[in-house]
């Protein structure tokens, strides 16, 4: 296919999305496209109704890129008696190790415990085998305990004062964007209309005050388009309390992570569950290939300097799209604090952080003691005008969710006068895109073991896709970043085929350099941009605003730097 058909079918695409939104009545609009949002779409498509669903800015771009990439039931809900909660997560967690085994990928953990510091060994032993009957003993439940000697050959750098051992357990870790963006990819399969950068300006409602649809707008025309649905689903995350007539049902807490070289924190592929010496809170340290990750923090949200005024009348106000959600010196202290006291040896300081990144949590406003006690439940409430909202919740436990959304907007489109059958929920067992096979092998390709690893982890059966793009082009085969194994293929793959609009689309959640390059991708970015420009058909003056608003993006992750 020549360049220049590539552009017209790419725009043609997105044009007869849109242009089919504006004519079609919809069954269900689900506004918001991050993990809630996108499981929603798709497993309402499944069930046979007709769907649209827009996202203000690019799929997964808050909450669900921002998280510790783990799919997991929560080992630490135990201590807040969640059984339930924590059962949900690790029945979830089996089934996306069938349906998506490339992006739910076993890992070992290790909780060292320490002498005169609670809990001790026996304590998180009994834990482990609470957390493995949860989980009915399935794969990959495992426990183990290992004494100081071998926990310290594993992990070196790891404080070895009165260190009495390590329970050994297992879980497994996720590509949080690409998980998302596969449900918004199997969503549009089963013919749902789909658009990012679609931010719905306001909920359209009828006489008799029921919300019957919403006003988007394309912010690449800047069109604005009525979308008529009998149903409204406002999946909008830690933003829910400000769509449309404004709620009062989180408590947004931010979480901030921590990049550094691994070869600063080596952990031998291991992930390590400990605690921060400040509060005694537990944290992670996780490997993600040539990096270290180091988080999170659970603060609760304060509101940016531009709703200052809204502060001094009461609580701050509710997080809104476009506030710079961000890491503050503060958080990187906390984290540095934490890290250096688990790894002595280490000596990090503020020049050893490659990058930060911050997301909301849409936890539940209830009464909590901290942050961290509170519920990471999720509540599907029916607001008087009609729209459903979800609220809480997490990542691992995002096809459920949409189940009982689901189920709930089956129920209002009954109440509504439908008559067509809606079918059942499919979700649990139908393979995500990436997960329809095994990955192919890659070998015939001439890609170095690590890239073609790469491809396979992150793309799943897809993977060959990038790879044959790779091999007709040798300057798309390239490495972007000699540390890194990604490839320039990539790039252009996301434009074609995986819904990248932007610059930062391309090289943050789909190809994360934004995290892991040492420059944060900021030397790839203008070939990033000549790349989509030639996939998406941009004038120079849209390349070029996409180039600095990359660049812009990166500087607000370093704000930290200027508090």
């Amino acid at each position: 296919m020549n360049g220049s058909r590539a552009v017209r079918e790419k725009s043609l695409a997105r044009r007869d999305v849109l242009a089919r939104m504006a004519a079609e009545e919809v069954d269900l609009l689900v506004v918001g496209g991050g993990a809630t949002g996108a499981a929603v779409a798709r497993d309402a498509a499944l069930r046979g109704l007709s769907v649209a669903l827009c996202e203000a800015g690019d799929f997964a771009s808050q909450t669900s890129s921002h998280s510790s990439q783990l799919i997991h039931g929560g080992l630490r809900y135990l201590q807040y008696g969640d059984l339930h909660l924590v059962f949900e997560g690790l029945t979830e967690r089996r089934h996306l190790m069938t349906t998506a085994p490339h992006l739910c990928r076993p890992i070992e953990f290790l909780f060292p415990a320490y002498a005169g510091e609670r809990p001790g060994l026996r304590t998180l032993g009994a834990g482990i085998a609470l957390y493995n009957a949860l989980a009915l003993w399935r794969p990959p439940a495992a426990a183990r305990r290992l004494p100081a000697g071998e926990v310290y050959e594993a992990c070196p750098s790891l404080r070895s004062a009165g260190l009495t051992g390590a329970q050994l357990y297992v879980d497994c870790q996720t590509d949080d964007a690409r998980l998302v963006l596969e449900n918004v990819l199997d969503a549009e399969s089963s013919g749902a209309l789909a658009a990012s950068y679609l931010p719905v300006r306001q909920i359209v409602r009828d006489r008799a005050g029921r919300a019957r649809g919403a006003l988007a707008v394309d912010e690449e025309s800047g069109q604005t388009i009525a979308i008529r649905a009998r149903v409204v689903v406002n999946a909008t995350g830690p933003f829910s309390d400000s769509f449309d007539l404004g709620r009062h049902n989180l408590r947004p807490t931010l979480g901030v992570h921590l990049v550094f070289d691994a070869a600063r924190i080596p952990l031998g592929g291991r992930a390590l569950v400990l605690r921060t010496p400040r509060d005694n809170r537990l944290f992670f340290a996780l490997p993600a290939g040539a990096r270290t990750v180091i988080g999170t923090t659970d603060t609760d949200w304060e509101d940016g300097a531009e709703n200052a005024a809204d502060s001094a009348r009461g609580s701050p106000a509710p997080p809104r799209v476009g506030d710079p959600i961000r890491a503050r010196r503060a958080d990187v202290a906390y984290l540095l604090e934490a890290a250096n006291h688990a790894f002595p040896p280490a000596a990090l300081g503020e020049g050893d952080v490659i990058s930060t990144y911050a997301g909301l949590r849409p936890l539940i406003a209830v009464p909590a003691h901290t942050p961290s006690a509170t519920s990471r439940e999720h509540e599907i409430l029916r607001e008087p005008d009609g729209v459903i909202s979800v609220v809480g919740g997490k990542l691992t436990t995002m096809r459920r969710m949409a189940e009982e959304i689901v189920d709930r907007v089956a129920e209002r489109l009954r109440d509504l006068g439908g008559e067509g059958a809606i079918g059942p929920c499919l979700t649990a067992e139908r393979p995500l895109p990436g997960g329809d096979g095994d990955p192919p092998d890659l070998g015939t390709n001439e890609l170095a073991p690590e890239i073609a690893r790469h491809l396979r982890r992150t793309y799943g059966v897809r993977a060959g896709r990038v790879a044959t793009l790779a091999t007709e082009a040798p300057s798309l085969m390239a490495r972007i970043d000699p540390e890194l194994p990604y490839l320039w293929a990539e790039v252009v793959h996301a434009a074609r085929h995986d819904h990248a609009r932007t610059v930062e689309d391309a090289l943050r959640r789909r190809i994360p350099l934004y995290r892991h390059a040492r420059d944060q991708g900021l030397g790839a970015a203008e070939r990033a941009g000549d790349l989509l420009a030639g996939v998406l058909g941009w004038s120079a003056a849209v390349r070029a605003a996409s180039v600095g608003a990359y660049h812009q993006a990166v500087a607000l992750s370093r704000a930290w730097k200027d508090d």
